[in-house]
């Protein structure tokens, strides 16, 4: 069971960084692009969003999942 609970862990943060990613670039495309007319501007925003959007994501994930305890308690039994 402790043996698949690393990659059930890491299948769940990669696809909910996925999930993430896909949605801020929805929210940009059909919403804050449209407003902004210098090309270098969208892109500062764009990378804007997609840090403060993973932070978040970070943030989420922590808080309401156990899949970083996962990892956080195997490099404590390493070293130990």
């Amino acid at each position: 069971m402790k043996r698949y609970a690393k990659w059930k862990a890491a299948v769940g943060i990669i696809l909910t960084t996925m999930l993430t990613l896909m949605v801020l670039t929805i929210i940009y495309w059909l919403f804050v692009e449209p407003q902004i007319e210098k090309s270098s501007n969208r892109v500062l925003v764009m990378v804007g969003m997609i840090y403060g959007g993973m932070y978040l994501h970070r943030l989420l994930i922590r808080r309401y999942t156990c899949w970083w305890n996962v990892w956080e308690e195997d490099e404590k039994e390493n070293e130990n």
